[in-house]
């Protein structure tokens, strides 16, 4: 009794020094609070992935692998740790992805990716002129995405905003870095003129290749003159533009003028983007890792508002801001305290209900802050911060914290009524239950350590579920120092000299229960039979709730992509982007429209439309739309996103053959919005593509495909050319010559940069447009032979138009081949076990396989680690009640409250038609520590019962009676702590919180119910079957059995 009622003694012999510390606490939690960074997603986790963007324009997919990605990835393969190496080459140039195996330094791997870039350089394309590293992290992401519309007399968009907005913005303290999109710097442009080229006979091979090498400078060594060193540095440098076109191309005085014209403009850009209907270009502002999002945010937009957009040159420019991640932040954290606050009001009005005594009930409302304050204390002291994911777990936490004081508050007043004085009740009231209370406290904690061990791969999953998961172990080991210590000192000094009398309707809840429990003591046979059904029941809903990646949740951007058909000019293209802009122009009132960014290049086009945010909503606006809904009543709020897209789908402007999809911003879709897919792997792109034709046929059987295509199909035509080697050979020309040639002349290639007093400027050559529109034109490109004669293309060559990859996919050396279906239906799991089926006997090539894409592996990934961290936590919970009732076989009795509380889960998920998710996942993994308290506390009581004599039965019949209300307070305060976030709206980057609160909800209603029939049923099964376990050794030692339970009859 010493050692158990430390703390309740403490608390009441010493009460100044538990207020001084409670007070203490306050106001240290209260700075820190105050204190904490506020951050959107926390750090010290990088993903484990690394991107190259190597640009090389308007070249061939076959090229690009075959000089690019091939020669990267042999050198990337080299880096420590690197698990998979996916390259996608195309006309535009090729992205190299790589990912690492978890707990890879990515600091140190970034810094040896740019040491093999650096390294394949040598063997690269010599025009390559520069590639992009992308690393991954919170780091990674502007903070805010604005768009700028510039006046139409701006000849030089880039630098307009460069010199106006970048540089002001990038002096600014915090900011790491500004990018511009969707424009390009003046370059010089030598544009060569083919028909010159002819009549002055000249090799424009031998004209490229020396401005390729004319323009450098270069150090040479140094001499001594008497005392003095002399650094020697060789410069053939242009100064300006007039020595570019005066530069001698051959003996004869002809210079470069007469063959080219050189330009200084901006270049002739084959993507056309507009903002609102207007030309203009995107910008993205990074922060410093060290900078504060919000605070930083704040200074951006005052800095944008009251000084750059004041600017005389910015009067006509049009500036929106499209994203800012602190409003984000912001926004979403007070959605968060919004929801906690009203499940602790919810959890309040509960207790008030039950407790009928208005101070008790405020008491217990202290300790949610409290809890909460404590938690809040240990992050910010270990050096975390306040974001999105810790905010979660104290969110799941409020409606727990006051279970441990309502299970003390509940026996100190029954030790009240059985006649003890208060200072004395509260002292042997509390250390009666608190071996129980810390149990069901670290039953609830357990849980989260196997999520904390989990690894799924990439280390995500444990990252996070740690930062979910110890805001919520601080806040239970709060609630756990509060029911202890607050609750005895409150009921030993503060409360009334005698408990509120339980209202009628607890009462007779309570009778109904004994009856019901002496019924079932009676009929033990029925209430396994009861059993088995649900859990039979159990396995039924777990197939019949559909399993998605990731919900869209209030997601406030629609992405539309097009693809055009191969006879579309730039002009239509123009024309048909301008009907849509124009569709979407005369419902933007309706449809809440904040800015369209629309871009859009031959043969593709894309549009992004903003929407304005949606109002904030508390919980009763969702559960008053949803009744509105059920009655036919029409609301007069704005369109949802999702009826928006429908809407537009009705009304865009769509053009024969021109096909159209959406795509959104998720996390784990990474792609477009309702599109699987399906990989083929193999040596032969040929052949992929040949197999390709059969999956795509197979793929169509799929219930709710609407369409299905290749990375094939999204390729336009090519022609290619085979040369007469025999004839080149003849003439005294090389295929390299005449390939070079090609790519000079009609690709373009850029020089070395024009060093201008500022800066360094491009320079590019190629043909002019008009040289190179048509085959015709392409057939008469000239080389010059052995003898200096002229000869065509045409002559020398073949011309054969074929059909051409739009992209050439490979994985680990292996080419492979996506095979997309687009369908509106979310249920992932039912498609995957439709695309077994249909691809069980799919013959296949040696050396050839098919693997489902990125959203099925990652929905693996993802169950395959709820599962695994799911069996560890029953196991962890198991052996921590073992040891609490220092028995193997008693605690499988509460073990049966977890199946009893995943069915529930299940059906509230099927009743309210929510589908599995990673927040459904986080539910149950939760449900498992907290639905086994109630049983827990029923047990305690039933064997505490048994050792002061008490029969079995008449043990169980007194602990179901005087643990009953308790049991109801605990389940119905954390239930009603997460009904603002089972209804409500509150989001972690478009992913909903509301599954999680459903599962957990469905979860505790059944178990709670069930538990208080289905413990005590089991208890006396388990109990005999202990009984007769000590029967069978007793005999076989020839020793009397005593029981499962030392002390007490047996009922």
């Amino acid at each position: 009794m010493k050692d158990s009622s430390f703390f309740p003694r403490l608390a009441v012999k010493r009460p100044v020094t538990i207020v001084v510390t409670l007070m203490a606490i306050l106001v240290v939690g209260t700075i820190a609070y105050i204190q904490i960074p506020i951050e959107l997603l926390p750090s010290g986790y990088s993903p484990p992935y690394l991107g190259v963007w190597i640009p090389y324009r308007n070249a061939n997919p076959r090229e690009v692998e075959e000089q690019i990605a091939r020669p990267v990835e042999e050198q990337i393969r080299t880096i420590p740790g690197i698990t998979r190496v996916t390259t996608y080459s195309h006309g535009d140039g090729c992205w190299a992805w790589m990912e690492f195996a978890a707990g890879t330094d990515m600091d140190l791997a970034y810094d040896q990716l740019r040491d093999r870039m650096e390294r394949a350089r040598a063997i690269l394309p010599d025009d390559l002129d520069r590639y992009y590293l992308r690393k991954f992290g919170r780091n990674d992401a502007p903070i805010i995405f604005l768009s700028v519309n510039f006046p139409p007399e701006v000849d030089d968009p880039y630098h307009y905003v460069e010199q106006y907005i970048k540089r002001p913005i990038e002096r600014l303290d915090g900011v790491a870095n500004v990018e511009i999109w969707g424009a390009d710097e003046k370059a010089i442009q030598i544009l060569i003129d083919q028909d010159r080229v002819k009549a002055y006979n000249i090799n424009l091979y031998q004209v490229i290749t020396d401005l390729r090498r004319d323009n450098f400078a270069l150090s040479s060594g140094w001499v001594y003159e008497g005392e003095k060193k002399f650094v020697i540095r060789s410069v053939a440098r242009f100064q300006n533009l007039d020595d570019l076109r005066n530069l001698p191309i051959n003996a004869y005085g002809l210079r470069l003028k007469d063959i080219a014209e050189v330009k200084y403009e901006v270049p002739q850009r084959t993507w056309r983007q507009r903002i609102n209907g207007r030309p203009g270009l995107l910008m993205g502002i990074y922060k410093e890792s060290l900078a504060n999002t919000v605070a930083l945010s704040h200074k951006l937009e005052t800095l944008l508002n009251q000084e750059i957009l004041q600017h005389p040159a910015l009067k006509n420019a049009e500036v929106n801001l499209l994203f800012v991640q602190g409003q984000m932040i912001e926004d979403s954290i007070d959605n968060l305290i919004d929801t906690a606050l009203w499940g602790g009001l919810f959890a309040i009005l509960i207790l008030l209900f039950f407790l009928r005594n208005i101070r008790m009930t405020l008491i217990m409302l202290f300790a949610i802050p409290l809890s909460v304050l404590i938690s809040l204390m240990v992050i910010y002291f270990i050096g975390w911060t306040l974001n999105l994911i810790v905010m979660m777990g104290l969110m799941i936490s409020v409606g727990m914290v006051v279970d441990n004081g309502i299970v003390v508050l509940e026996n100190i007043y029954h030790k009240r009524s059985d006649g003890l004085p208060p200072r004395k009740a509260s002292v042997v009231g509390a250390s009666e239950v608190n071996l129980a209370i810390i149990m069901a406290t670290l039953t609830t904690i357990t849980v989260f350590i196997p999520m904390l061990l989990i690894d799924d791969g990439s280390g995500q999953f444990k990252f996070y579920m740690q930062r979910v998961g110890l805001p919520v172990i601080f806040a239970l080991l709060g609630s756990l120092f509060v029911a202890l210590v607050l609750i005895p000192l409150a009921t030993a000094y503060l409360a009334g000299a005698k408990m509120a009398p339980e209202h009628a309707l607890i009462r007779r809840s309570k009778a109904f229960y004994q009856r019901l429990l002496a019924r079932a003591l009676h009929r033990r046979i029925d209430m396994v039979m009861i059993v088995l059904l649900i859990l039979g029941g159990t396995f039924w809903l777990m197939g019949s709730v559909s399993q998605v990646d990731q919900q869209e949740g209030n997601i406030s951007d629609i992405r539309l992509i097009f693809e055009l058909p191969d006879n579309f000019t730039t002009e239509q293209a123009e024309e048909f982007f301008a009907e849509v802009e124009d569709t979407i122009f005369a419902h933007a009132r309706e449809y809440d429209v904040k800015s369209i960014d629309v871009g859009f290049r031959r043969g593709f086009g894309r549009v992004r439309i903003y929407l304005n945010p949606p109002p904030k909503e508390q919980w009763y606006h969702a559960v008053y739309h949803a009744v509105a809904g059920w009655l036919g009543i029409k609301t007069t709020d704005k369109m949802k996103r999702e009826e928006v897209l429908a809407d537009l789908k009705e009304r865009l402007p769509l053009k024969p053959g021109v096909e159209f999809r959406t795509s959104w911003r998720g996390a784990s879709t990474g792609g477009d919005e309702g599109v699987v897919s399906l990989m083929l792997y193999g040596d032969d792109t040929e052949k992929l593509a040949e197999l390709a034709e059969e999956v795509e046929r197979r793929l169509r059987l799929i219930e709710g495909v609407i369409s299905v295509e290749t990375d094939r199909e999204a390729g336009g035509d090519e022609i290619q050319i085979s040369l007469d080697r025999d004839v080149v050979s003849r003439n005294g020309i090389t295929p390299n010559q005449v390939a070079s040639t090609l790519m000079y002349a009609v690709r373009g290639i850029s020089l070395p940069r024009f060093q201008a007093s500022d800066r360094e400027i491009q320079m590019r050559i190629q043909l002019r447009e008009e040289d190179r529109e048509n085959l015709q034109q392409l057939k008469n490109i000239t080389f010059m032979n052995n003898r200096g004669r002229p000869i065509p293309l045409s002559a020398i060559a073949t011309f054969q138009i074929t059909k051409g990859f739009g992209q050439i996919a490979r994985e680990n050396g292996k080419t492979f081949l996506a095979v997309k279906a687009h369908t509106p239906v979310e249920d992932l799991g039912r498609i995957s076990a439709q695309i077994d089926a249909l691809m069980k006997n799919f013959p296949l090539p040696v050396g050839y396989r098919w693997e489902k894409g990125t959203r099925f592996r990652r929905l693996q990934q993802q169950g395959e680690s709820f599962r695994n961290a799911l069996l560890l936590a029953v196991l962890f919970v198991y052996l921590l009640m073992a040891v609490l009732f220092e028995s193997m076989v008693l605690p499988l009795s509460i073990m049966f409250t977890i199946p009893l509380s995943l069915f529930g889960a299940f059906l509230a998920l099927y009743i309210t038609g929510t589908p599995q998710d990673i927040m459904t996942g986080i539910g149950i993994v939760i449900l498992v520590g907290v639905v086994v308290n109630n049983g827990i506390v029923l047990v305690d009581m039933i064997n505490r019962r048994r050792w002061e004599g008490m029969s079995r039965t008449e043990a169980i019949l007194d602990a179901g009676k005087n643990r009953f209300r308790p049991i109801i307070m605990t389940s119905f305060t954390t239930i009603g702590g997460l009904i603002p976030m089972a209804l409500g709206t509150a989001n972690l980057f478009g992913m909903p919180y509301a599954p999680m609160g459903r599962a957990i909800i469905g979860g505790m209603l059944t178990s709670t119910f069930l538990t208080l029939l289905v413990v005590p049923v089991f208890y006396t099964l388990f109990d005999d079957f202990g009984l007769l376990m000590q029967r069978i050794v007793g005999w076989f030692r020839r020793q009397p059995a005593t029981g499962a339970m030392s002390v007490g009859e047996e009922g």
